[in-house]
Formats: C-alpha cells, structure tokens, sequence
C-alpha cells in the first residue's frame, strides 16, 4: 500500500487527482492540500511515501523549494511532479532538485497517475 498526498494549488486538479486516487487499489491518499504550510502540517502528523507536487509553469520556484526541503527533512519520500505541461527547461530544473518522477496534467490520466505512483514506488521513477 502506497501513501500518497497531493499538492496542488488548483483545486479541480486536486479534486480530480483526489477522484481518481480513491478508486486506485494500493494507494492511499493520506490527504490533499493547496499549499506549502499545509504539507508540511499534514507530513508532521502522518507517514507517507509520496507527494504528487503540482507544478505550475512558469512559475515553478515553489516546487524547487518544496522539493528541496522535503528532501532535506524527509529524504525517504518519493516525489512526483505534476507539470503543466511537457516543459524541458522546468523539467531539468526538478530533476537537478531530485523529484523521482513527473507525469504532465495535460497528458495524464487517473490509470496512468496510479501507475507512476507505483512505478516510483517500485524503481524510482521516471527521472534519469
């Protein structure tokens, strides 16, 4: 079983991540939060193995803080990066910050979120 909270400051892509997570087998969704304050609350009450991280392009210097400081204060959660879309330069900024995998919310569908869950979860990921 796969713990998972979402981040994502864009409450239908929330709820719809949150949707589609509820009816995954293996996964569960320990909660769903809209900002940095409240992830970190949420991490300082429960365990989990992995943070869907909403990536707004182009401002996506708030994923590269809370990426580096889940790394530093929680180096065993695995981190999946939810972009806006395929973007090269903001996807290499999260990769050189260690996120584990990303999937585009263009792109991605609840089957294909819950297999990046679990493929991170496996084998790490996407990110090479």
């Amino acid at each position: 079983m796969v713990q998972a909270v979402i981040l994502e400051d864009h409450t239908l892509y929330r709820l719809g991540m949150k949707s589609a997570l509820e009816k995954t087998p293996d996964i569960q969704l320990a909660g769903e939060v809209y900002c940095e304050t409240s992830l970190f609350e949420l991490l300082a009450q429960m365990p989990v193995d992995t943070v869907l991280l909403g990536v707004n392009i182009p401002d996506h210097t708030n994923c590269v803080r809370i990426a580096e400081r889940l790394r530093c204060n929680y180096p065993a959660i695995k981190i999946i990066a939810v972009v806006d879309e395929d973007n090269a330069p903001a996807i290499q900024l999260i990769r050189n910050v260690g996120i584990d995998g990303y999937i585009s919310k263009r792109e991605a569908s609840g089957q294909a979120l819950a297999k990046m869950i679990w493929e991170v979860a496996a084998n790490g990921g996407n990110i090479e």
